[in-house]
């Protein structure tokens, strides 16, 4: 199974967003829909560029590659008019030319059901041309009620077909990520390898860390899965540098909306014990490396998260070695 994910939009992404909006836009004129535009028009970089400033655009990767973008408004949509805040609005959903008919939309629009459920709201809403019956026989498919009319008020303007569908209620899974340094000013990071289970097939470097038990704080998660995952007792652990927020399939293949904090860790030890691991642990963490900037920069393997980077810069771990 080929694998899907979403991301937020990044400038860097804003040419093959031009594009994929482009092909898009064509496949509209072609079935005599034209709300983007007619033949000819189309989306200019500047617009694409000023579209992810402004707005959560996100980018669609099928195996690392770019191949449908959408954005999500949880603000007030002009075509609703004024409503309680209890949806998430999907706009401008377009997949790149020779991508159509691999299950591209029907994977955006599940995730978008996933993230508006997580935010308490209980609606997924979108809008299409009244006379573009393929596209709205397509979200009708998915389970969209037609349940309104917006009417454009100047003359000659489109008549929109208000769509609704029930968002699915998503569990929250807290957990505590740990970024493990040493006075050589390297990072620890577990290599995954899933050969069953809904990941099967994938793999991928990540931080140590995991869930946040009843009872426990963040900070008491980091503590315990620092002794659980690498046998390390003497420590300094930080108050949390970072803190991500994403949708995440478990190996048991359960959607969960994954609320992550990460600490850093300062130890003086590169030596680590799989003593305390589950049997599962052992079966899916296949490695561990010690891993320098220069590494993590140049390496072309999946390491999540993508902003490890970043992240690390921010909390000053790669600054000057510390003397052993």
């Amino acid at each position: 199974m080929a694998l899907k994910s979403i991301r937020r939009a990044t400038a860097d992404d804003v040419p093959i967003l031009t594009q994929i909006r482009n092909d898009a836009h064509a496949k509209k004129v072609a079935y005599r829909d034209y709300a983007w535009g007619k033949d000819g028009d189309g989306f200019s970089e500047n617009w694409v560029r000023n579209n992810v400033s402004q707005k959560e655009v996100y980018v669609v990767e099928l195996e690392g590659t770019p191949v449908a973008t959408f954005s999500l408004v949880l603000d007030e949509d002009k075509h609703w008019g004024p409503q309680e805040p209890i949806a998430g609005y999907i706009h401008g959903l377009s997949v790149r030319k020779d991508f159509n008919g691999r299950g591209l939309g029907s994977f955006v629009l599940d995730w978008c059901g996933d993230k508006i459920s997580a935010l308490d709201r209980r609606f997924i809403r979108l809008d299409c041309a009244v006379h573009n019956a393929k596209l709205c026989a397509y979200y009708e498919s998915f389970g969209f009620i037609r349940v309104g009319q917006y009417v454009e008020p100047e003359t000659g303007g489109y008549v929109w077909s208000l769509y609704e569908k029930a968002a699915n209620p998503l569990r929250k899974r807290p957990s505590a990520r740990l970024l493990i340094t040493t006075p050589k000013r390297r990072v620890l990071l577990f290599r995954f390898a899933h050969k069953s289970g809904a990941l099967a097939g994938t793999a991928y470097w990540a931080t140590p860390g995991g869930g946040v038990e009843h009872g426990e704080t963040f900070a008491d998660a980091a503590i315990r899965e620092l002794r659980e995952e690498t046998g390390i007792r003497k420590a300094r652990i930080s108050q949390p540098v970072g803190r991500r927020e994403l949708l995440l399939q478990l190996p048991d293949g359960e959607h969960v909306f994954a609320v992550e904090q990460y600490f850093v860790v300062d130890t003086d030890t590169e030596s680590i014990s799989r003593d305390s691991w589950t049997a599962e642990e052992k079966e899916v963490m296949v490695d561990h490396q010690w891993w320098s900037r220069d590494e993590l920069s140049s390496t072309t393997e999946t390491v999540y998260p993508e902003e490890l980077i970043q992240m690390l810069d921010n909390a000053g771990v790669f600054g000057a070695e510390r003397p052993l």
